[in-house]
């Protein structure tokens, strides 16, 4: 790079700097979809497909959709990007090109060291130039060492952005109109609760089989929440196999034969509100409505109540993005609180 425009390009970030400074941050722009990443051609050349594999998770719905969509930003353009709402600048250290000299000045000499000696590379900083704005820099000194550093860690990468994501989301769904009113319902009745969106209803209610499904239901297009209990569990029984028919039994006689596709649902031990839980993900079908779509299932067992909890969302919308339907139901089901969680949180305030 020659001297002007190296001047030019910081001359550049220097007024961006100062106009934030002079009026205060601005919203982040953006969708919060999108995940802008910023570096050198050459870097983007080399690591472009290991970038992507981190970021453009596929989810199958069944069609593939992906909830980041990775876009590159050479450096001659980082001034118009800089406000994104995710951001991500990849440097190589003691590389040439303006974004890895850029990087290589953002760190110290003591991280520096760190970046050489293998022992750090991810440096995540929150609203830097923008309200609501998430930026990390990826620093190493290879395109090899970059590419095993983003595979070791794609699982905590991904999650950096898809927390914001998350979060964002389900600020916008209980901005206004929450129907507080449902989740006492459901609390008094039933001992759990979950916040319910302003378009939901509760559609089912069966205290003998121990089931409530809410839904929202638009044309051509239907969201569906159930939550199921079995009173005095025993944790052990809770296995792949038991998940999958026990959801079967319940959606064959609540959602008029809907059943798991098998071959495209897959299971894991995962974290589910500080509690073990098992998770099904995948598809369900039903051949007599010629009709299918996504859904997640948490199963765990509640110490406290001695319950063992079922809860499941579910998606039909066959002629659009089912992501963000799938992605706004998961958020409602991770609002799950028992009655003793409600109580205790309820004795913390008034303490």
């Amino acid at each position: 790079m020659t001297l002007v425009k190296y001047a030019q390009f910081y001359l550049v970030l220097l007024l961006v700097i100062l106009l934030f400074g002079c009026f205060g941050k601005p919203p982040a722009s953006g969708e919060d979809n999108q995940l802008f990443v910023v570096s050198d051609p050459d870097n983007w050349q080399a690591l472009e497909s290991s970038i992507k594999d981190v970021f453009e998770r596929v989810i199958k719905t069944p069609q593939p959709e992906k909830l980041f969509e990775v876009h590159w930003i050479p450096p001659e353009k980082f001034s118009q990007f800089a406000t994104k709402r995710n951001l991500a600048i990849v440097g190589i250290l003691n590389a040439e090109g303006e974004i890895n000299k850029k990087v290589s000045n953002m760190l110290s000499a003591e991280v520096k060291a760190k970046v050489a000696d293998g022992s750090a590379f991810v440096f995540p900083k929150e609203n830097p130039w923008a309200k609501n704005q998430l930026l990390v820099v990826l620093a190493s000194t290879s395109f090899a060492e970059m590419r095993e550093k983003l595979q070791d860690n794609k699982d905590y990468l991904y999650q950096l952005f898809e927390k914001k994501v998350l979060a964002e989301t389900g600020a916008k769904m209980f901005s206004q109109l929450e129907q507080t009113e449902i989740s006492e319902e459901l609390l008094e009745n039933y001992g759990w609760m979950v916040r319910i969106q302003h378009d939901y209803i509760i559609n089912i209610e069966r205290l003998q089989d121990r089931f409530v499904m809410i839904r929202r239901s638009l044309p051509g297009r239907e969201r569906w929440l159930f939550v199921h209990w079995i009173e005095d569990g025993d944790p052990d029984i809770i296995s792949e196999k038991w998940a999958l028919n026990t959801r079967d039994k319940l959606t064959r006689k609540f959602y008029e034969n809907d059943l798991i596709d098998r071959e495209h649902t897959v299971s894991e031990e995962v974290d589910f509100l500080n509690r073990s839980a098992l998770k099904l993900e995948g598809l369900w079908g039903n051949d007599e409505k010629v009709a299918g779509g996504p859904f997640r299932n948490y199963t765990f067992y509640d110490d406290q109540s001695g319950r063992i909890y079922m809860i499941d969302v579910a998606v039909w919308f066959p002629r659009g993005n089912k992501e963000p339907f799938l992605r706004q139901l998961d958020i409602i089901a991770n609002t799950f609180k028992t009655a003793d969680e409600v109580r205790k949180e309820t004795e913390k305030e008034v303490n």
